[in-house]
């Protein structure tokens, strides 16, 4: 069982234009027993969705780069919503290899995730959380 906080990880949002990302990220989140996985291609439409939504998701998994507005900007916009005043944890999850993205993710969010999504580098990620 996948816990985050302490809890067990029930809600996850995915933001990622890679569909075949999402594809995948949303199986190892199946596998790991998440039941609400919520899937987003564009980081607009899931800052729509949050704004609209009484559904908080503990965990958001997001890439860095899109087209429009990036994963930081994303960080910014969310940072501004009422609901981001729930504890919700935010990872970059992303093939950047580029450190300073790696430092920009550990200091505007949860941590870094590179790309690919495996149980085991979730898991190691949530265990890393202190619990509120």
């Amino acid at each position: 069982m996948m816990t985050t906080n302490g809890k067990k990880l029930d809600s996850v949002l995915l933001i990622d234009d890679n569909e075949i990302d999402n594809f995948v990220n949303r199986k190892i989140l199946e596998n790991s027993g998440v039941s609400d996985i919520h899937t987003f291609e564009c980081p607009s439409k899931a800052l729509q969705y949050l704004e609209q939504t009484t559904d908080i998701p503990q965990l958001i998994l997001l890439d860095i780069n899109f087209p429009i507005m990036n994963g930081f900007e994303f960080i910014d916009e969310f940072r501004k919503l009422e609901i981001a005043k729930h504890q919700i944890d935010i990872f970059i999850l992303s093939a950047s290899a580029n450190p300073a993205d790696i430092k920009k993710a550990k200091q505007k969010c949860s941590g870094f995730i590179e790309k690919f999504l495996t149980k085991e580098k979730l898991a190691a990620q949530l265990n890393s959380l202190v619990p509120l």
